[in-house]
């Protein structure tokens, strides 16, 4: 079986992914200002063709995101894009307002039957199930990308967000599906970050530092499956589609 793809850029890919499984699961931190949103793209990217893509994001604007693809040359309906903060103001938020009017004008749910609308509220709209429910469906290899977890963490608390990262990778090793989730907080409650990271085969840190007038950014490779001999410190450079990768350097020397 080939080795997988993480990024496209053989450069990187191939001295790490043999030590992956054909389905594994990243993690990616760094904050967005860091050109984090970028790479998660890239990764997308580099399954198109291959399997079936989709990203989910959290905080861009669905527009925005599509854009972004197209500006380096991918046509976003190649792709499923899901924007889960949009579906989740719809469907959680705004109801929770039409409520709390409804209540204020001293009114019940089955007052809306009145004005033509549906009597029965529709069912609960859980977030982690919304996101499962589109794996379910799969039953090939895919590539998946949440962009990012930190609006899990605040809707859903650090349990059930560790709850949704065990269910991806379940999905990823029986399928052998390919999923990335970024985190853009530098730290997250109790031991949460270090139990994601435990749970991925891959955990990555991109770093974005001011040299002179210019921010350069380096990815840090912290984990690579069970060989810590790949700890790596990779130099990046933004180019036209994406980050380009330089010559890597021994993490810690």
């Amino acid at each position: 079986m080939a080795s997988p793809t993480i990024f496209g850029a053989p450069e990187f890919d191939e001295p790490i992914a043999d030590a992956l499984p054909p389905g594994f699961l990243a993690v990616l931190a760094g904050r967005s200002s860091s050109g984090a949103p970028t790479l998660a793209r890239q990764f997308a990217r580099a399954a198109l063709g291959r399997s079936p893509v989709l990203y989910y994001t959290t905080y861009e604007r669905s527009d925005d995101l599509r854009q972004a693809f197209r500006a380096v040359g991918t046509d976003p309906e190649a792709l499923k894009v899901v924007n889960l903060a949009d579906e989740y103001y719809e469907r959680v938020l705004v109801r929770g307002l039409d409520v709390a009017r409804l209540r204020e004008r001293g009114l019940s749910l089955e007052d809306l039957a009145s004005d033509g609308k549906p009597s029965r509220p529709p069912g609960p709209f859980r977030l982690a199930d919304r996101m499962l429910s589109d794996l379910a469906g799969i039953d090939a290899p895919f590539r998946l990308v949440i962009d990012s977890l930190d609006f899990f963490f605040e809707v859903l608390g650090p349990k059930d967000v560790m709850k949704v990262a065990r269910e991806v990778r379940h999905c990823c090793r029986t399928l052998g599906g390919q999923a990335l989730l970024a985190v853009h907080a530098p730290r997250h409650e109790g031991s949460a970050g270090e139990l994601l990271n435990d749970l991925a085969d891959l955990v990555m840190e991109l770093r974005s530092e001011l040299h002179g007038e210019r921010y350069r950014q380096t990815l840090l490779l912290e984990k690579v499956a069970q060989r810590p001999d790949l700890a790596r410190l990779v130099p990046l450079r933004l180019g036209e589609a994406g980050f380009e990768f330089g010559d890597a350097t021994v993490a810690g020397r």
